[in-house]
């Protein structure tokens, strides 16, 4: 069963809308994730640029069937395909990557993929706004 939390971020510059819930696959805390239908041990797993789902970030690292909380709005912070972010790209849209269960600033590109932006960095540490939209397939 999930469960829905609205909750105002520890820095006080953001709410987050939050949902504790079962894991189909191992996940580690910062990796994107999508709603699932149905999954043999949970309702959520590594997203990636293919496919469109609700898609949050994971809030702690865990096992198939375990459950987690997702962030679905709010700051968190995320992980990257790049190898490092520059001060440069603070402010940047952030998309889903084609690796799973991790962030681009390069949004994808390929017939066949899906464009989904899950929002905007705030810090080189991967520190997002997350408040997630589909914008298309390509």
């Amino acid at each position: 069963m999930a469960t829905l939390k609205f909750s105002t971020a520890s820095s006080g510059d953001s709410s987050q809308i939050v949902i504790n819930t079962t894991i189909n696959e191992n996940v580690n805390d910062g990796d994107i994730v999508r709603s699932k239908i149905a999954g043999a041990h949970g309702l959520v797993e590594k997203a990636n640029d293919t496919g469109v789902g609700a898609v949050g970030v994971a809030m702690a690292s865990g096992s198939v069937g375990a459950s987690i909380d997702v962030i679905y709005q709010g700051t968190y912070q995320v992980n990257f395909t790049e190898e490092s972010l520059s001060s440069s790209d603070i402010g940047k849209r952030v998309f889903v990557s084609s690796t799973s269960g991790q962030a681009t600033i390069t949004p994808p590109s390929a017939t066949g993929k899906t464009l989904i932006e899950l929002g905007l960095l705030r810090d080189t540490n991967g520190t997002c706004y997350i408040n997630p939209q589909t914008l298309m397939i390509l």
